[in-house]
């Protein structure tokens, strides 16, 4: 048994590492190691100063190294995680394998509204836990899911992409980032995300042209576009809507303004996509009721409605083209004798049995056989000289 205690930052990360490995057989690199410490120390640094203390690209580590760790942290403890939430998902993994309630966000909630507060000792809060763990969370419904979500962020302006990331990775969101239009349009056709928030007045293509295309593509018509622009004018607002635009947000940005937003329109996403599975769902359940109509659930032949549709339609065939058609009723003689000496279980294998008897004669693709009630069974067949 290994002691963790989740008042210590080691004690976590080497929970972690064990974690992540024991469940996707994934090592993490050195970079991604740093990364996860100052997040876990809870040192509030962007992406732009952690690769400068540690001397990589920030492209580098905003689009390759922090997307795959949160991830594979994602995968190994089946829920979502981002830079925002790793540390406090940890946590309460470590306290759900010992099967206690986490309370973490109890203690902090008091912490924060008193900062007299005494917190809970480290030695309280070691924990035994098995070397190779393994965590186990039930899915909840659509409708209980947070609000985390994949944002493409679309601006030639590097300084206001920085800000929007870091405002929006706070919350708790993955952030893509595009400089211009082509590479946007790349981005999503390689990975589509959940919202894109686009400026409107770029080089080389503008926003209008990027939501128009997005638009036109069957697989990228349903991501909501938010617009972004320092005009607030009506026409830019009645064009960035005519080409697909949901929302329009104007600079110099207010952080309020923008979660707002951000947040309805990833809940409209979220209720559309819950009501387009239900209507599919719905579509199902119709289909099974239609091909319940038609057959007859004891002996599989055609049901009482199907015989009346087909009866009507071959009939008015018939007239229009002056061919033949024959129809023939069987009835069971003494069916009810047979009930009461044997059961109803043995009658619906006898119907069944002398229906698909019926079918192996009338074998044409126009004939039909079906079961028109009780004991009592019809054929039509079209066209019999």
């Amino acid at each position: 048994m290994t002691d963790v205690n989740i008042d210590d930052i080691g004690s976590i990360m080497k929970y972690a590492e064990q974690l992540i490995f024991t469940q996707t057989k994934i090592y993490c690199s050195e970079l991604q190691r740093s990364l996860l410490l100052y997040v876990l120390q809870g040192e509030r640094k962007n992406y732009e100063q952690i690769a400068a203390e540690c001397g990589y690209s920030v492209t580098y580590i905003r689009q390759d190294v922090a997307p795959k760790l949160w991830q594979t942290f994602s995968h190994a403890l089946k829920q979502k995680v981002t830079k925002a939430n790793v540390k406090t998902i940890l946590e309460k993994a470590i306290l759900t394998r010992v099967g206690l309630k986490p309370e973490l966000d109890a203690t902090q909630d008091v912490l924060q509204n008193d900062p007299q507060a005494e917190a809970p000792s480290p030695a309280s809060q070691a924990i035994a836990i098995s070397p190779l763990p393994t965590v186990s969370t039930a899915a909840p419904s659509p409708s209980e899911l947070p609000l985390s979500a994949n944002i493409l962020l679309v601006d030639d302006q590097p300084k206001n992409l920085r800000l929007l990331a870091d405002l929006l990775e706070e919350q708790g969101y993955e952030v893509q980032e595009a400089i211009n239009g082509p590479i946007a349009l790349q981005v999503v056709s390689v990975a589509p995300p959940d919202l894109v928030l686009l400026d409107i007045h770029m080089p080389e293509m503008d926003g209008y042209v990027v939501c128009q295309q997005l638009k036109s593509n069957p697989k990228t018509r349903d991501i909501p576009v938010i617009f972004i622009s320092a005009v607030d004018e009506a026409w830019d607002k009645v064009k960035a809507f005519s080409v697909g635009g949901v929302d329009y947000i104007t600079k110099p940005f207010k952080v309020v303004e923008v979660l707002a937003r951000v947040k309805n329109q990833l809940k409209v996403q979220q209720l559309q996509q819950e009501l387009k599975a239900q209507n599919a769902q719905l579509q199902q359940a119709i289909q099974e009721l239609q091909r319940l109509a038609v057959i007859d659930h004891v002996t599989q032949v055609a049901s009482r409605y199907r015989f009346d549709q087909h009866l009507q339609v071959e009939w008015q065939q018939a007239i229009e083209q002056e061919t033949s058609l024959s129809l023939m009723l069987c009835h069971l003689d003494e069916f009810e004798g047979y009930l009461q000496r044997y059961g109803y279980q043995a009658g619906d294998r006898c119907l069944y049995q002398i229906a698909h008897a019926i079918k192996r004669v009338a074998q044409r693709p126009e004939d039909l056989v079906a079961r028109y009630g009780g004991e009592i069974f019809v054929i039509v067949l079209p066209n019999m000289e």
